[in-house]
């Protein structure tokens, strides 16, 4: 198995044990909870029966009754309701009720009653005989006070709940995590093999131009040697601008990243950043909506670099004919003033979902299994920590075979914040 698919199926078991693990959990704090509910409302029953019991004997079974019930037998439930009442509240059980005297010959016929029995929610029904033949029974309907009775079980309900909830955040932060971590080795996979590719590449074109020059005889001829010698430097030049490329990277995630500000016109720069692109294969114009006398405060060299970014990206992400609209303008929001700077390009443009993470370290927009744009996911990312460290922010507004507009806002002071 491939170490790809084993990371996949390690994460999918680990994912699937978490799920496991949380949902028993939630079940045994229910449970234990429904099981701790049960017995309290099993405890208040027999409150309310040990009560009934004892109002009854004090109020009826004390007196001799009839051969039938309508043999003169009287049942006062008004006195057995003064009883029943004092001995609920001794029992602090008391809550709306509804005596019934019933007649379980006549298919529990009720021949006397006391309360309101629909006004009883939640109901636990009590009967107890009121004569020695068992024909006359006294059922006793008490509404089961259940908010009072979760209410006392706060104790219980509230650590169980908040270990679920706890339980339930640890595992969604664990999942960001872990997709987190996920994306972010593919995205270092992903940067490994495109810089040996991108070094590779000319290495090999400058080790092939050497074993020209030495096993071919290219040295003897003037001009064959000068155009060897010409394309080993412009590799060397690509490998040293690579280099550079990946090391001022290294520098922009420093914390403590110093910046030697300066306060320079904008316009030279943006010239000169697209000057390098004269000589490419894909016809390239540029247009500058950049006033001569607007100046920036900052550090001239990553500020370079940023817009070089920027530009780079315009032409590798367009297709043979490459249209770069730049613009820059002084901006005012509130009492605080500065430089607004966007490059748009008639490229491919990025997808909405892409959009919100081209800034991300390593992110490169999907394209399938095939890159046809090299990169390393780095340039973007470098743009924002360069601006970010200026106290600016950068944007992105893009539609799919329109073109890509990037935004930047850099304060008028160019101070770190």
């Amino acid at each position: 198995m491939k170490n790809g698919e084993m990371t996949r199926s390690l994460f999918r078991n680990v994912s699937l044990a978490a799920v496991a693990s949380l949902t028993l959990l939630a079940a045994v704090q229910c449970v234990g909870a429904w099981r701790i509910y049960r017995d309290a409302v099993d405890a208040f029953r027999n409150r309310v029966e040990s009560a009934a019991y004892k109002s009854v004997y004090e109020t009826i079974r004390t007196e001799p009754f009839g051969e039938a019930p309508s043999g003169g037998t009287e049942v006062d439930l008004d006195d057995f309701g003064l009883y029943f009442t004092a001995n609920m509240l001794e029992a602090g059980t008391l809550q709306p009720y509804c005596a019934e005297v019933i007649d379980r010959a006549d298919g529990d016929r009720v021949i006397i009653s006391r309360g309101d029995l629909s006004s009883i929610e939640h109901p636990a029904v009590s009967e107890i005989d009121i004569d020695d033949s068992g024909r006359l029974a006294l059922r006793v309907t008490v509404s089961v006070p259940v908010r009072d009775l979760w209410g006392g079980m706060w104790g219980v309900v509230v650590p169980s709940a908040a270990i679920v909830v706890l339980m339930c955040a640890v595992f969604a932060l664990l999942m960001r995590t872990m997709f987190r971590q996920k994306s972010l080795e593919e995205m270092r996979r992903d940067l490994t093999h495109n810089i040996t590719h991108e070094l590779k590449t000319p290495i090999a074109v400058a080790a092939a131009a050497n074993d020209a020059m030495r096993n071919f005889s290219a040295d003897a001829d003037p001009v064959r040697r000068a155009r060897y010698l010409d394309i080993v430097a412009a590799q060397l030049s690509q490998l040293s601008s690579m280099v550079e490329h990946i090391l001022a990277v290294s520098v922009a995630e420093q914390e403590d990243m110093r910046l030697r500000c300066e306060r320079f016109a904008l316009r030279p720069v943006l010239e000169q950043a697209a000057a390098k692109y004269a000589a490419v294969e894909k016809r390239v114009g540029f247009s500058f909506d950049v006033a001569d006398d607007l100046y920036v405060c900052g550090d001239r060299f990553h500020l370079s670099n940023v817009v070089s970014t920027l530009f780079d990206n315009a032409v590798k992400y367009s297709g043979a004919e490459v249209r770069i609209a730049v613009a820059a303008r002084e901006v005012r929001h509130g009492a605080e003033c500065g430089v607004e700077v966007e490059v748009a390009d008639n490229g491919m443009g990025i997808e909405a979902k892409a959009l919100d993470h081209i800034f991300e370290k390593f992110y490169r927009v999907p394209t399938g299994d095939v890159q046809r744009v090299r990169g390393y996911g780095l340039g973007l990312y470098y743009a924002r920590r360069v601006v970010e460290r200026h106290g600016g922010r950068i944007t992105a507004r893009s539609r799919v075979g329109e073109g890509t507009a990037i935004t930047i806002v850099l304060p008028d002071d160019g101070k770190q914040r």
